[in-house]
């Protein structure tokens, strides 16, 4: 090979090379010509989330501001804390949880207000109905999967299932 050879390979290739790279360029207009960018305002919901991701974790107070908000906070600690109470509906409890399984019979769950029911009453009693609802039974979660409900939580949604 010479150097006429040479050149004209080097000159070919330049072509190709800056053929490839102005089709690049056709093609990335010619994709944001068809989709255009969404409209910021067209959900104004990811607008509020992302404003709260990247809010700050926390803050630095210091001086009498900062011994203000640290009092402020020491009283928060400090006052007693009012429990609720427990609401004691046996129908609330069982439409919360307890439909999920006893509606349909999953697993072998008796159906709620049904012979199936009255016969666990008859053979077993209500407090036994009521400890293996509280403690869990076969494939039922103590407490039918909720640990916050009470006692008398769980002993509203048996009497409540029972026909």
């Amino acid at each position: 090979m010479d150097h006429q050879d040479d050149r004209a390979f080097l000159r070919q290739f330049s072509a190709v090379i800056v053929g490839f790279m102005l089709l690049t360029i056709a093609l990335i207009f010619l994709a944001r010509y068809m989709q255009p960018d969404p409209d910021a305002d067209a959900n104004p919901s990811q607008a509020i989330l992302k404003e709260q991701r990247i809010l700050p974790v926390g803050e630095v107070r210091y001086g009498e501001e900062g011994a203000a908000a640290l009092a402020e906070v020491q009283a928060a600690a400090a006052a007693p804390v009012v429990e609720e109470v427990a609401i004691v509906d046996g129908d609330q409890v069982y439409g919360g949880l307890c439909k999920t399984c006893h509606d349909a019979g999953v697993a072998g769950a008796p159906l709620a207000a049904s012979d199936q029911m009255a016969t666990r009453l008859d053979e077993k009693g209500l407090e036994t109905l009521v400890y293996n609802a509280i403690n869990g039974l076969n494939a039922m979660p103590p407490r039918g999967g909720n640990p916050n409900l009470t006692d008398e939580q769980i002993q509203a949604a048996v009497e409540f299932m029972l026909p």
